[in-house]
């Protein structure tokens, strides 16, 4: 079963929300190497926005008024622009939702069907988080990239009581509307009970006892960073092959100059030739000339052609090696910063490990006990692990490639009757809700 995934993550300041609308908006990213440039018309504006700054400056208007007029009976040495307060509080200037699922979830959809299910997770945020149209600057589906994904950037105004002005004023603040950690994971869970009401079968998608991870976890998830760092690599190789070819080339095309430069010492120098110079003493109509043998006249213009024939060639050729070296060097950069975030992504794998390690330990020393102490139960007991083996199963299924689920083959015969009693379980419980939104469906 699909999962329901629902991320926030806090945007700093003005700078960092142009940077985001660039890549949300303008589809530009020097990092993120999923996008596929092709696809981009595809992608669906539920909210559009031309500019995210001019966008904030609308919502904020009149939170810049009341800043202006306060400044206006503040010393001058402490007066700042609205521009200056808002970078210099601690609080977020804006903040941005995530959406989205497995590609099994999107896996044959339609882009209508993609659509609905976005306006759904836009009406989440203005129904439970409270977030108002007018105070969103953009909502888009992003098709340009392997699994959809909606993103909502969103400023969280709000008035709360100053005490010490005594009077109630504007603010941005995402604490207003998401006070807690606790209160993300409830909304969470609620995010997840809205979607299963509309019809869309989807499981929570992190456990609560699972630390809170930021907007960017769900990539690493699908093991994107890994994806990321090979096409980087393979990129690099790409430029330093093409490098390669063009250090060849210049090294012919140097051998072609020194054969050049050969033929050409062969024509006379230019201090070797003779000149008579011709033009009479009175005669102001006829300039000064000088008379040269037919030869001596045709190595000049051997001597010119080369010349001006070398400079150009060596010109554009030492161009194309800067840029070319310049790239290579970027990619490098890049491919770094890659291998960097895919070492952080292999430490919290391990953690996972070690979770699952510490897990069966556990129920190792608990079924030595039971099996020793109170035998007449100890089948029951291999039922209950066989049940919170699925859990765990359901639990881990949402990383590719996972190699810790637990193999349903070397279950024993009573832990299997248990894990396929969990199946059933969570099957029928799936089901029952389809029935009862169907049910409410048909008396609407």
């Amino acid at each position: 079963m699909s999962y329901s995934i629902f991320r926030v993550q806090g945007i700093k300041t003005l700078s960092d929300l142009r940077g985001i609308g660039k890549h949300n908006a303008d589809r530009v990213s020097d990092t993120n190497l999923d996008i596929d440039k092709d696809k981009s018309s595809e992608n669906i504006e539920l909210v559009k926005c031309d500019s995210y700054l001019k966008r904030f400056s609308e919502i904020t208007l009149d939170m810049r008024r009341e800043h202006n007029e306060r400044m206006k009976t503040t010393r001058s040495d402490r007066r700042k622009t609205f521009e200056q307060a808002i970078d210099g509080a601690k609080n977020d200037v804006a903040c941005e939702f995530l959406f989205t699922s497995d590609e099994e979830f999107f896996k044959g959809k339609s882009k209508a069907e993609i659509q609905a299910w976005a306006q759904d997770s836009l009406e989440f945020v203005t129904d439970e988080i409270g977030l108002s149209h007018d105070r969103i600057i953009h909502a888009s589906v992003h098709m340009d990239e392997k699994t959809p994904h909606l993103h909502i950037v969103a400023v969280p105004l709000t008035e709360i009581y100053d005490g010490r002005r005594k009077e109630d004023v504007l603010t941005i603040s995402r604490h207003q509307f998401i006070k807690t950690k606790d209160d993300l994971s409830s909304l969470q869970d609620k995010y997840n009970e809205r979607m299963n009401e509309r019809g869309y079968v989807l499981e929570r998608g992190t456990p609560k006892e699972v630390r809170h991870q930021k907007v960017q976890a769900f990539k690493e998830q699908t093991h994107y960073h890994e994806q990321a760092a090979v096409q980087a690599k393979q990129s690099v190789k790409e430029l330093e092959g093409k490098k390669t070819n063009l250090e060849v080339a210049i090294s012919n095309r140097k051998s072609d100059m020194d054969n050049l430069k050969k033929e050409i010492t062969q024509v006379k120098k230019i201090e070797d030739m003779e000149f008579k110079e011709k033009g009479t003493l009175f005669n102001l109509k006829q300039p000064k000339s000088v008379e040269l043998s037919f030869e001596d006249f045709e190595s000049l213009k051997a001597l010119a052609k080369s010349s001006e024939a070398l400079k150009r060639e060596n010109e554009a050729y030492k161009e194309m090696y800067e840029k070319e070296k310049i790239t290579t060097e970027s990619l490098r950069e890049r491919n770094n910063s890659l291998d960097k975030q895919l070492t952080e992504s292999k430490k919290e794998t391990r953690w996972y490990k070690n979770q699952y390690e510490r897990l069966g330990q556990l129920f190792d020393n608990i079924k030595d006990r039971y099996q020793a102490r109170a035998p007449e139960i100890f089948e029951d007991f291999q039922r209950v692990v066989g049940f919170a083996k699925y859990e765990f199963n359901r639990t881990v299924n949402r990383f590719k490639n996972n190699k810790q689920a637990y193999d349903e083959n070397k279950l024993t015969k009573a832990e299997k009757a248990g894990y396929e009693s969990a199946e059933k379980f969570f099957k029928d419980k799936g089901r029952e809700k389809t029935r009862n939104k169907t049910i409410e469906f048909e008396r609407d």
